[in-house]
């Protein structure tokens, strides 16, 4: 006893000591994030490129959309009028909106003011110059004031306007938002990027702050949407949820402890490999990834429903013996399950998504480890002092495995799935994945709805290694769009060419601009009989001087102005190539289409809607490839190990049946599946084997009950806890909880009801 005591402390010693070293890396090495992106694939094309940079890093990325409520129409005006005044000033907010023109929207922001005269052709003759102040003469005469005066004296040929008004990022009607549901909409953008969460979570501060200091009569309420906002609602919600449920689930798990074994110091012995596990599966995933996100870090709770099933399994067996000989005996069947739910989750590596991977890495990563520790350190604290009853034999019993159970709920299961969903089984949007409650995406889409933004939906994209050249190409494609809006094949677009023209069309408007005194003379001649005073325009003059010894506008000048998050829109710079996106406004889009593959230009139509579409389906074709090759690289496994064709056979024909009965239920229940769904799934099939290892087993009849009531507790813990994660407000967990929990229920039936004793003589 005081050898066996002696080789628990050492071998306590060793496994504390792991322990400590996982700790030390998580303290070195744990960066958490909240990139709502994460579980977005990997891009395949470059219109999937496109599409997953802009909503990773796009200006859009940026907005916050908020939406004032709780008061009558007129004051929810003023407060929106008085929260745009106190964000505007705010340097957290590159702009702030709110439908209304104001005189700030009328100044010229850079690189516009300096650039104005390199940004469009102008002719500097004295009989335009004549023609466009008569113009200026006649908008004067309908009013203005002073800032039409102002700008017209810099800039008589409006240039600026036009420019400005094509840059717009939404239609300006003038009038003030508000949604359908009469809360009053502001737009604003932030200097910080959205998965900068800790200068996201300052932003949303500060606007509920300078919203409660409006000297409103009426308490006034907010909503704040966005990726940004999301992002600081994610991070408190997984820390709420992570702490809720695990709660929940340590209770439950103890529960069924206690029922079941009736002894409370097993608690503190479970809880060994799961802690150990939790580190582990966490320290390997901040070593092999640069930040951890706060969803995989949520997940870790759900090794309580894994990791615990091997505690169970020995404490079972370990009742009528010592845990010693208890795990020997048992540790080929554990072994064998726990290195089948390892290759399923590692498949996930391979899913081309970061937020799975990590997923796949800590699952796997911790069930490996909460394995070894079952095997190598609880042994030591179980002496089985318990004898089993003299009356019972020791004779081997082999199982009798039926297949019409299976086969059974296999059809039923099919049929169930293919009057649920017929042809639609799959959800290929990819909002699908995003980790935002439905609600709060349909929130986001109501209060977007009041400011009209532009539907990005259709783009041109261009690509060259060269950026002036693909500034020319722009420039050439900007020509043919002209053509088709005279046409009728769109509205309107904007594109980088129309803020950063080519150096060579810089260059030959700068020669184009006449020297100070040439301007200032034909200036003079075309103010003889206007009212204006003969130094009206000197300042147009000054401008002009200047504009034609500027250097080359280049992207990096646009970089530290208000217009950087339009520039970000329309100018990329992916794996080595600059990539401009063209916006076109309401285009007539199969016509367009047709029209732009006439082109000489090369350059793409792209439906973002269906790109988004594509990537998704390609994502879950590719994720279901590398999970069907786990498969039978597990079945494989299970067939060379047990070496029995009918044993292998019946237990993957009770995985497929319990596969396809958790299908049915989540279809019934969600309507169609994700990849989320199909991630859960491999926790399902990892189930599963292990349930239908242990079932089929040749042992005694003692050691079957003990197998029985083992099997039984796995599966009421694992059920209960990831029933637990399925009342979840984060959609991935919801999703993960609902299917595993009904995946573990099936698969315990589905194997016990399929298995039975076939007693032997023990001669």
């Amino acid at each position: 006893m005081n050898v066996s005591i002696s080789a628990a402390w050492r071998r306590s010693a060793l496994w504390v000591a792991a322990a400590a070293v996982a700790i030390v890396i998580l303290a070195t090495r744990l960066e958490l994030s909240f990139d709502l992106s994460a579980f977005f694939p990997q891009q395949t094309t470059l219109a999937h490129d496109v599409l997953i940079e802009q909503i990773r890093n796009g200006p859009g990325s940026r907005l916050m959309v908020m939406g004032i409520s709780g008061a009558p129409a007129d004051e929810l005006a003023e407060a929106s009028d008085q929260l745009k005044q106190a964000l505007s000033v705010d340097p957290a907010f590159v702009t702030v909106l709110n439908g209304e023109f104001s005189e700030d929207t009328t100044q010229t922001p850079e690189p516009v003011n300096s650039y104005y005269l390199l940004m469009r052709d102008v002719d500097y003759s004295r009989s335009a110059l004549q023609r466009t102040l008569q113009l200026r003469l006649q908008d004067l005469a309908f009013g203005g004031g002073s800032a039409l005066l102002q700008l017209i004296a810099r800039d008589p040929f409006l240039v600026t306007l036009d420019i400005l008004e094509r840059l717009s990022p939404v239609d300006m009607t003038g009038d003030m938002w508000f949604a359908a549901d009469g809360s009053a909409v502001l737009m604003a953008e932030t200097h910080a990027a959205s998965i900068d969460i800790a200068a996201q979570a300052d932003a949303v501060d500060t606007v509920r702050q300078a919203l409660a200091a409006l000297p409103a009569t009426t308490p006034l309420k907010i909503d704040i949407t966005g990726v940004g906002a999301f992002s600081v609602e994610l991070r408190q919600t997984i820390r709420a949820e992570a702490t809720k449920r695990s709660i929940l689930a340590g209770a439950a798990l103890i529960l069924v402890l206690l029922v079941v074994f009736r002894n409370p110091r097993l608690l503190l012995l479970a809880a060994l490999p799961i802690g150990t596990g939790f580190l582990a599966g966490l320290a390997l995933v901040s070593l092999l990834f640069d930040t951890v996100h706060g969803i995989t870090l949520a997940f870790g709770f759900t090794l309580l429903g894994i990791a615990v099933d091997y505690p169970l399994h020995l404490f079972s067996h370990a009742q009528h013996d010592s845990g010693r000989s208890a795990i020997r005996r048992i540790w080929p069947t554990m072994r064998l399950g726990v290195i089948s739910t390892a290759i399923a989750y590692l498949a996930l590596v391979f899913s081309g998504s970061q937020g799975l991977a990590q997923l796949g890495v800590f699952t796997a990563g911790g069930v490996v480890v909460a394995m070894l520790a079952t095997r190598t350190w609880l042994p030591l604290f179980l002496d089985g002092r318990q004898a089993p009853p003299a009356t019972e034999s020791a004779a081997q019993q082999t199982p009798e495995l039926r297949y019409l159970t299976a086969i059974v709920v296999l059809i039923a299961a099919l049929f169930a799935i293919y009057r649920t969903v017929g042809a639609g089984l799959w959800d290929d949007n990819l909002s699908s994945l995003s980790p935002v409650p439905v609600e709060r995406l349909s929130a986001d889409r109501a209060l977007r709805s009041a400011t009209v933004t532009p539907d990005m939906r259709y783009q041109l994209v261009l690509h060259n290694s060269s950026l002036d050249a693909l500034l020319r190409d722009s420039q050439a494609v900007d020509l043919l769009l002209a053509d088709a809006v005279d046409d009728g094949l769109l509205e309107n677009w904007q594109s980088v060419s129309q803020l950063l023209p080519s150096r060579e069309d810089q260059e030959r408007r700068q020669n184009a601009i006449p020297d100070q005194e040439i301007l200032r003379s034909r200036l003079g001649e075309a103010l003889v009989g206007t009212p204006f005073r003969a130094d009206a325009f000197e300042s147009f003059a000054a401008n002009a001087s200047l504009a034609k010894s500027l250097p080359p506008l280049i992207p990096a000048d646009i970089a530290a102005t208000p217009l950087r998050s339009w520039l970000d829109s329309h100018l990329l710079q992916l794996s080595g190539q600059w990539v401009a996106l063209v916006s076109v406004v309401h285009p007539a889009a199969a016509d367009l289409a047709e029209r732009v593959g006439q082109w000489d230009v090369a350059v793409d139509f792209v439906d973002l809607q269906a790109s988004s579409v594509d990537l998704m389906r390609d994502y879950r074709n590719g994720a279901r490839k590398t999970i069907l090759a786990a498969a039978l690289i597990i079945i494989g496994l299970l067939w060379y190990v047990r070496g029995q064709f009918r044993q292998t056979l019946w237990i993957g024909l009770t995985v497929t049946s319990a596969l396809a009965i958790t299908v049915a239920v989540v279809t019934t229940l969600h309507s169609s599946l994700t990849v989320i769904h199909l991630v859960a799934l491999l926790l399902v099939l990892g189930l599963g084997l292990d349930y239908a290892l242990f079932l089929s087993r040749s042992e005694s009849l003692p050691e079957r009950r003990a197998t029985d009531k083992g099997v039984l507790a796995c599966a009421t813990s694992t059920t209960l806890a990831f029933g637990i994660l399925a009342g979840s407000s984060i959609p991935v967990l919801k999703f993960l909880g609902l299917t595993v929990a009904a995946g573990s229920a099936a698969n315990f039936l589905i194997a016990w009801s399929g298995s039975r004793l076939q007693r032997r003589s023990a001669s």
